[in-house]
């Protein structure tokens, strides 16, 4: 058989909505639809749901106020023609909500990509209802991966708005502070005592103490002249902060953006006004210095297929450093980097840092041997790096710090089951996980597994693995129920934070601090170091 042209139209022809298979012009298929009803009328006697003339047969059934047409030739088979039709006519009705002409309208492209599903090139594929209704439903991961990606630059979009509005809020209100400084200051040298002042509740609030005409200078008692007023520690304007190890020209290695030293109490002043209730939950959650802490962040970014192969593997991190007493501000740290052959790494110094001294021998030093780091208690960021694979046959499993592998069974009762084994690689720290799967109902297959946890969240199901750092590998199986098909099921993401003081010999990241010693004598200084690493686009496709 050959379908020229699969139409619905109206009952006096007018053609709603055509699909030609083979080279059909516009005009010939409507003239040819506009025959039809005057055929139709010379055998409505007849039983047959067929009518030709002498080019084309039409094979047509009726649907509601329409018609659904088959245009074949005039040598194909009729059974196969009808078989075909029916398929049409139920595919219509699974698309349409209701059969009218607004929503064949609403519902072209879909049916008309549902004429191509059925018919190629003019021949009928061997499909049921059901398959050309999945096909018509699927998926790409692609695009879902996409979605994802463009949802987090959304969300980070957002986040950097609420950060310049801050900003903006902050520098508004220092801008207040130093106008009325500067207006109080014009009032006292303008006017005496008895004037009305500009802006004179403001000044009384100031921390100012005037003296009386019985503490004033004798050369200046009685003559009408009013001495200056002495300062006592309020707001000092139009100095620079001091900056990174006590230079004020130079700029500090600032990670968090509180202003610290000398000339930063109009901003103090504002921050605390603005954000007391934030201030005082950061330092809540803030991990205690107990002389030098160090802190190592690693953001770990992969794509690993479901049978255990990675397609790709980042990981970016960063050397943070805090000191909160002057004795160990002349300090120096000695690094050990985990350099594999098949992993290139870049590293990144700050300005202040010495370039030369770190790529030579793995320290972190100033470049001034004769300046010190800050010893406010502040987090400075020294050395940042990124690690990917040189190649996709190299040890991509290198930057991965947990392997998962996926089996899934689709099973005969519109279930499917998934098995996940996993094992720690890279490093032990890893005592909590989450795998988010996009469906909203599921089981876990055994109550073996006492360490899973199932949650449903908007964006799917959420599966927490805990006690992993005492088993460093193993396996589960949960049971997905209303899935139609696995590919539904992906991609899912691994989800992991972890925070960890680390003890001597630990060795969990690209970086490694050996010891902290002191420039001038060499001297092994105390310190702490906290390791954290998190998740970042961490994928199974």
């Amino acid at each position: 058989m050959v379908v020229l042209a699969g139409s619905i139209c109206t009952r006096g022809g007018k053609p709603l909505l055509s699909r030609q298979f083979r080279e059909l012009s516009k005009d010939r298929v409507t003239s040819l639809l506009a025959n039809f009803p005057t055929l139709l009328s010379d055998s409505t006697q007849t039983q047959h749901t067929s009518v030709e003339d002498e080019f084309v047969r039409y094979v047509y059934q009726p649907l509601e106020e329409f018609y659904v047409v088959l245009m074949t030739n005039k040598h194909s088979n009729i059974l196969q023609d009808i078989d075909t039709l029916h398929l049409f006519a139920q595919t219509i009705t699974s698309i349409l909500p209701s059969v009218d002409e607004r929503e064949i309208f609403d519902n072209c492209f879909e049916i008309a990509n549902a004429f191509d599903e059925i018919v190629n090139l003019g021949y009928k594929e061997n499909l049921s209802l059901s398959q050309v209704l999945t096909f018509l439903e699927m998926e790409s991961h692609e695009e879902k991966i996409q979605e994802i990606i463009e949802r987090n630059k959304e969300l980070e979009a957002a986040e950097e708005r609420k950060r310049k509005a801050t900003e903006i809020f902050l520098s508004n209100t220092v801008s207040e502070i130093r106008n009325k400084e500067m207006m109080r200051k014009a009032n006292m040298n303008a006017y005496g005592d008895n004037a009305v002042l500009i802006g004179q509740q403001d000044y009384s609030q100031a921390n100012y103490s005037r003296p009386s005409a019985q503490q004033q200078p004798p050369a200046l008692a009685g003559s009408g002249i009013r001495a200056a007023p002495p300062r006592k520690g309020g707001l000092q304007l139009g100095r620079k902060a001091s900056g990174f190890g006590g230079n004020s020209d130079a700029q500090p290695l600032l990670v968090d953006p509180t202003p610290t030293g000398i000339g930063a109490a109009a901003s103090a002043s504002a921050v605390s006004v603005a954000s007391s209730t934030a201030a005082v939950t950061a330092a809540k959650s803030q991990i205690a210095n107990n002389g030098i802490l160090i802190i190592t962040n690693e953001k770990f970014s992969a794509q690993i297929t479901r049978d255990g192969s990675i397609t790709s593997s980042e990981v970016k991190g960063d050397l943070q450093i805090r000191i909160n007493n002057t004795d160990y501000a002349h300090a120096k740290l000695q690094l050990s980097l985990n350099k594999p052959d098949d992993v290139n790494t870049q590293f990144k110094t700050h300005p202040n840092i010495d370039k030369a001294l770190f790529h030579s021998t793995s320290e972190i030093g100033m470049k001034d041997p004769s300046r010190a780091f800050p010893s406010n208690d502040q987090t400075l960021g020294v050395l940042r790096w990124k690690s990917v694979p040189k190649s996709s046959v190299g040890d991509a499993n290198l930057l991965i710090p947990i392997m998962l592998t996926t089996w899934v069974n689709n099973n005969n009762d519109g279930t499917i089951g998934l098995t996940f084994e996993y094992e720690n690689l890279s490093f032990k720290f890893i005592d909590e996980l989450t795998i988010v799967i996009p469906v909203v109902n599921a089981t876990i297959d055994s109550s073996d597994y006492d360490n899973v946890t199932l949650e449903f969240g908007d964006d799917g199901l959420h599966v927490k693995l805990t006690g992993l750092t005492e088993n460093q590998e193993g396996s589960l199986t949960i049971t997905c129920k209303d899935v139609d098909d696995e590919e539904a099921l992906f991609p899912m993401e691994l989800a992991f934070d972890v925070t960890k003081k680390l003890e001597a010999g630990d060795k969990a990241c690209q970086v490694s601090v050996d010891a902290v010693t002191n420039t001038s004598n060499d001297e092994d200084l105390p310190y702490d170091i906290y390791y954290r690493g998190v998740s970042e686009g961490f994928y199974i496709v």
